[in-house]
């Protein structure tokens, strides 16, 4: 008898839709459910409601930029638990900087390979069953 591995859930912010959809597409044969959101305020409501394992917040988005949004991410007590990650396309010394300090514990490159982007989830998400 198998085991049912759980579903990992994947939220991503970002007023680019093209990144969340190549996301949802690549991920969702690796047990990974890719939620998106297009701009901060719809990311934290998505996040409260959805309880994501990992978060991925673009930096530059219309109304509220991506540290603002991680800022209010890391300070909600249901959200302490997601694994909020800094996700551009340029990482810029200070802007990783300036998303650390936000909440972020790491940051990833739009322009990262797929198989390096999975080694990271799975570094994750296997951190986060060990501390269960």
């Amino acid at each position: 008898m198998t085991e049912d591995k759980k579903t990992i859930k994947v939220l991503v912010i970002d007023d680019h839709p093209f990144f969340a959809t190549n996301l949802k597409y690549k991920l969702a044969s690796h047990n990974y459910e890719v939620i998106a959101a297009k701009n901060g305020y719809e990311g934290i409501i998505k996040a409260k409601e959805t309880q994501p394992e990992i978060i991925l917040v673009d930096y530059i988005m219309p109304e509220m930029d991506g540290i603002e949004t991680m800022q209010k991410l890391n300070k909600d007590p249901d959200l302490k638990s997601s694994y909020l990650m800094l996700y551009t396309s340029e990482a810029y010394p200070q802007v990783v900087e300036k998303s650390l300090k936000a909440g972020a514990k790491d940051f990833i490159l739009k322009t990262t390979p797929f198989e390096k982007i999975l080694e990271k989830f799975e570094k994750i998400t296997g951190e986060m069953e060990s501390e269960q």
